[in-house]
């Protein structure tokens, strides 16, 4: 009769054999079979509740810190991906088909409201207020203290005006500062008519039509523009810059209630619609099979497990989980 080390030494060969070649390939059919048959009995909902997933996110996404080594992790990812880019011939168009940007900009021109608030608080703006007024002050004064076409048209007025503008700013030398000052005034009393009738202007100019006429310009203008070429209007202490932004907006923002009040609603969401399905018809529905499931496992396992195979640490834990039985049984 065989010894109880003779069985655990048999029972050990037998089990590094089936993580090995062929014999693993079909340990993982076998299992992913057994699963895949199970989980057509067994509801999502009986396996994992929504509130486990809510803290799963609160305790992983939300308190989880991120360490230094990850944050220079993501820059370094970054940099290496925008260096790759600074080299990279890719044009746009092959990266977003003309189809594809004619969907982007159907949905978009059809945002009337959204793109009439984005007017608005433009033609809003202290920045665009300041533009306006320069580009009317300007435009007068140009138009004042400069020949222009009524002067062109009268006989004379032309030489009249130079002599008496020189005339005038040999005897007021102030005069032009005094102008200046009432011009001022009266744009800044007249600015907000102004800036309205301009956001009116706008509203109705920018329509439909003239969206898609800017669009069609853009394509024309960037189509063929390559990765590199587009890479080239940044450089890498930008890109770092930005990286910095996202990852400190991140880092606060997954604090804040919202996140965790959108998160909670997701879950939520996703329970009444799939909750009460089995497993396997939520997994076929999106696109998971087990034969799927079979090549990717495959794909992962067989050189893991070649490794601790060849490393010994197979073998390792094979031994200690089987003659944790056998001692036990022994006794």
């Amino acid at each position: 009769m065989p010894t109880q080390q003779t069985m655990l030494e048999a029972h050990i060969q037998f089990e590094l054999q089936r993580w090995q070649g062929e014999a693993l390939r079909s340990m993982v059919q076998e299992e992913v079979a057994a699963l895949y048959g199970w989980s057509e009995t067994v509801r999502l909902n009986e396996v994992v509740q929504p509130a486990q997933v809510v803290g799963l996110i609160q305790r992983v996404v939300i308190a989880m810190p991120i360490s230094a080594e990850i944050t220079a992790s993501i820059r370094e990812s970054v940099q290496v991906a925008f260096e790759f880019l600074q080299e990279d011939a890719t044009s746009i168009e092959a990266l977003l088909p003309r189809a594809l940007f004619d969907r982007i900009v159907t949905d978009v021109v059809a945002m009337e409201t959204l793109r009439r608030e984005i007017t608005h608080q433009v033609v809003s703006s202290s920045v665009y207020t300041q533009l306006i007024s320069n580009i009317l002050y300007q435009g007068i004064k140009s138009f004042i203290m400069s020949e222009n076409s009524l002067t062109k048209k009268i006989p004379g007025a032309s030489s009249l005006f130079k002599l008496g503008q020189n005339a005038l700013s040999n005897a007021a030398p102030q005069m032009e500062k005094n102008i200046d000052r009432q011009l001022v005034a009266f744009i800044h009393d007249n600015i907000q008519e102004t800036i309205g009738e301009s956001e009116r202007f706008l509203n109705e100019a920018v329509d439909e039509r003239e969206l898609r006429k800017v669009a069609e310009e853009l394509w024309a203008t960037n189509a063929q523009t390559s990765m590199a070429t587009l890479t080239s209007y940044t450089d890498a202490a930008s890109v770092d810059a930005v990286v910095e932004l996202v990852t400190t907006f991140w880092l606060h923002f997954r604090t804040t209630p919202m996140f965790l009040e959108i998160a909670e609603q997701l879950v939520r969401n996703f329970f009444l619609r799939h909750g009460k399905k089995p497993i396997r018809t939520f997994l076929e529905e999106v696109g998971v099979t087990p034969a799927m499931v079979v090549e990717e496992v495959y794909a992962f396992a067989a050189p893991a497990a070649a490794t601790a195979l060849q490393s010994g640490y197979l073998e390792q834990r094979i031994r200690a989980r089987l003659a944790a039985f056998y001692n036990h049984y022994a006794a």
